[in-house]
Formats: C-alpha cells, structure tokens, sequence
C-alpha cells in the first residue's frame, strides 16, 4: 500500500429522494464499476463456500420483503444505483444484504469452518470531562476486505427531507455503510458482532441513514432503534452535539443500550452487556481469536490514562498503533485473514468536522470534511 495510490478517497455529492442519491451515487462512482463488480463477485464467492441451504434463501426473502413493507427508501436507494451502474437490481441487492446476513451461515458451522475474518472494527466516543474541551469526539477504525479500499467513499448527502449529513461509505453499498455525522450534531459509527441472532429486519446501513436523516439527539435515535424491526449483528456507537454517548448493542430479537458516567464508551466486535454477551461467536482465524477483547482493553487503558486530555491528536496516535498482534488498533493483513484496516475517521459532531484518513492509519494522512448547514426538521420516529 503506496501513499501516492491511496492519498485521498473519492468523493461524492447527492441530492434529492432516495432513487435520485442513489443514481447520483451510481453515476459518480462509475468509473470504478470493474472493482465493484469484482467485490460483488468476490462477496458473493465466499457466500457459495458458505454452502447457503433452503433456510438462509429464506431468510433473504424475509428480509427483502421487510424492506419493501417498511423501508421503500433504501430500495429505491439500491435501484439507483443498479439502474446508473448497469447491473441488476437482483443480484445488487443479494450482495448487500449477504454482507449482513452471512452471519447465520458462519456462526453455525463448525470453529475450523470459514474463518476469514470478522470484518471488524474498533470505535470508541467520548465527552465532558474525559475531553480537553468538553466536547464529543466519535473514533473509528474500518477493518474491512483490501478489495473495498479503491472502493472507498466519503459522500455528502442532501436528502429531500431531513438534515443533510456526511458519511464514510463504498461504491455500491447503499446508505450508511460506515459511519457518518449530520449538520444537527449527531454522529454514528457502527461495528460487526458475529452472533447468529440475525433475522428480516433493517440493515445497519438502512437505519444509520435513516437516523442521520431524521435525528438529532442520542436519546431519539436509541428510541428509534428500539422500534424498528432490525437485521442485527452489530454495535452502533453515537454521540450528540450535547455530549450524548452510548452503544447500541443490535440484535435481531435482543437489544441493549450501555451508557457511561466515565465519560467514554468503547465499542469492538463483540457484545458487553448481560443481555447479548453470550450471543458473541468468534469467527475469527485461531492465531487472532480474541482480538476484539485485547483491542477494547488497549483502547480502554489509552483512555483512561489520557482521561481529561483526549482530543484528536490523541485519537490519530491511538488508532495508529501497532503493538502485540492480537491488540493491534491498526490492523495489518494476516495469511489467515483477508481484511486490515483500511480508514480512520474522527468525528467532531458538535463542530460537524470529520477527519478522514484514507488507508491504513499508521502511514496515510488526514483530509479534513465538514458538513455545511442544509436544512433542518425535528426529530421523528
């Protein structure tokens, strides 16, 4: 990986309903349709080695038709995209929905079966007195598949109704696919949790838009997520402009919300609360088993003794460092593993700045993105 080949991510402007952003989104990222289609292709690959049965078809026919009952936007979203890339809206939309739904294959197969990584990250917020200001600041690294790196994409979105919002995203997924802030100061990232506790519901991608599009404060968001019918598998780490934070911890039939009077929040790939701790399968190839609860204790340990100073430059050393391997927050590729950590994103929601750095953390730079007042409308359900 070469600083000069992946200095910047490509950068997109959307504008209108949900069929429009997502034509806008087809159309700007057009000229890397040969990768999407090879991630697509590469996504797809990996669900036939999974030895998909009668009961996961099932499932993305459940799901599909939960989208089309209660969430016709992120549909439309996906149409437009296929109908400006030229692919089929079928084969589009299975790939986006198998990147969720993958998860009820690979937590009930064997532990020696399909360990290729658990497509993790590692996310972390904090405020009040924790901070140099008082300020929140929301912090994620993206461990994801090297194939999604060209891929990668910071898009700002004004929607038809709702605030206008900036996200980290990759050209073909639809909606929030990484993390994102909007102008009224609420901010979300979000972290994969392999658990089998996954069923027809809205995608993280779905529901993070969604949130961006129609809240502003944590409390009305957690409310939001509460109840809707979700696909599962992940935490959503979030933080307001009023100093805010918590961690949504997302089943498909379970939920838990886990707040703090420590002044940060830590989020990685498995579950902490009582309510969906043992509902955690690590998925992970054997020589990085465990990797998620050494990440969490190194960000804790740097926190805690940063507590009262943390702000960015703390953040950007942070989410460089290396160390032992199974604690490393910049993730480097294993043989045994096909993903690293490709971004870094630092989140300043009550400035509405993000900090963005394309790359592995340790050896690429910070690009600066702010997200310009674009409307306002009051929080909803």
């Amino acid at each position: 990986m070469s600083k000069a080949t992946f200095r910047f991510p490509h950068v997109i402007r959307l504008k209108g309903d949900h069929y429009q952003m997502g034509s806008q989104h087809g159309r700007q990222v057009k000229a890397l349709r040969r990768h999407i289609i090879a991630a697509i292709e590469a996504r797809l690959d990996r669900i036939t080695r999974d030895h998909p049965d009668a009961a996961f078809e099932l499932l993305i026919k459940e799901t599909r038709q939960t989208l089309q009952s209660i969430d016709p936007a992120t549909l439309d979203f996906i149409r437009g995209q296929a109908d400006t890339l030229d692919l089929e809206f079928d084969w589009l939309l299975r790939y986006n929905l198998v990147n969720f739904l993958r998860d009820a294959l690979i937590t009930s197969q064997h532990p020696s079966d399909a360990r290729t990584g658990s497509e993790g990250c590692t996310t972390w917020a904090a405020s009040g007195p924790a901070t140099a200001d008082g300020r929140p600041v929301l912090v994620k690294n993206r461990d994801y598949h090297l194939e999604h790196l060209p891929l990668q994409v910071v898009a700002q979105a004004e929607p038809a109704q709702g605030y206008g919002y900036l996200y980290v995203t990759s050209a073909g997924n639809p909606g929030v696919f990484v993390a994102g802030f909007n102008e009224a100061g609420l901010a979300i990232a979000d972290t994969h949790v392999p658990c089998p506790d996954v069923g027809p519901g809205l995608p993280t991608f779905a529901l993070s838009m969604h949130i961006l599009e129609k809240h502003r404060t944590v409390a009305s968001a957690l409310a939001y997520l509460q109840s809707m019918p979700r696909l599962g598998r992940n935490n959503l780490l979030l933080a307001d402009a009023g100093g805010h934070i918590a961690v949504f911890e997302n089943g498909h039939r379970r939920n838990a919300v886990l707040n703090t009077d420590a002044g940060f929040l830590i989020a990685t790939n498995h579950f902490n609360s009582p309510v969906l701790q043992d509902c955690f399968v690590d998925t992970e190839p054997l020589p990085l088993q465990g990797n998620s609860y050494y990440r969490y204790q190194k960000v804790k340990e740097a926190l805690n003794t940063a507590y009262g100073r943390i702000d960015g430059a703390l953040a950007k050393r942070l989410m460089a460092s290396h160390g032992e391997p199974l604690s490393a927050l910049c993730r480097h590729p294993w043989p045994e593993s096909d993903t690293s950590t490709i971004s870094s994103l630092i989140l300043l929601p009550a400035q509405q700045r993000m900090f963005f750095c394309h790359g592995q953390p340790c050896q690429a730079i910070y690009r600066t993105f702010d997200c310009p007042p674009i409307s306002a409308t009051p929080d909803h359900h």
